[in-house]
């Protein structure tokens, strides 16, 4: 079996990190961070939601290794995460419109270039939606009004 590449203990200190040097930023997100591997390649991605799924934005990085033979992966991982917390940074200082590309896009981050990308969705609708094309009728306006009151 393979050895993850993050423990849980990684991805405590991880978030924690990304809480503590963003949290002007963050509107009551739950930040959550993922790493695998895409074939030989090191991927991270870094995931800002609501509690109410309303808006979930993922932003994952990899690295082409071939291009850098002596980058291990947990280095490769870690230049990931360097970016997107960089990234991060800039999202929040654009006041949340940069955003990253739906398709995986090379940026170049300081000596290594990165593919980056990043999804925004209402996760909420989506499950109504999916909810809807398999026949049932959820009532997705009350639901939205509770979710609101919460607010």
């Amino acid at each position: 079996m393979t050895k993850p590449l993050l423990e849980p203990a990684d991805k405590a200190r991880i978030i924690d990190a990304l809480k503590e040097r963003h949290a002007a930023g963050l509107r009551g997100e739950r930040i959550t961070v993922e790493a695998a591997r895409l074939g030989d390649n090191p991927s991270a991605a870094v995931t800002l939601a609501t509690p109410d799924r309303t808006f979930v934005y993922t932003m994952e990085c990899a690295i082409v290794r071939e291009k850098y033979t002596g980058m291990s992966m947990t280095d490769g991982v870690d230049v990931c995460f360097d970016f997107l917390d960089w990234y991060l940074g800039e999202f929040f200082e654009s006041h949340r419109e940069l955003l990253l590309p739906l398709d995986w896009q090379p940026h170049r981050f300081g000596d290594v270039e990165v593919m980056a990308r990043g999804e925004l969705r209402n996760a909420f609708l989506d499950d109504a939606a999916d909810a809807w094309l398999r026949g049932e009728r959820p009532d997705v306006e009350g639901q939205w009004k509770a979710l609101k009151r919460k607010h």
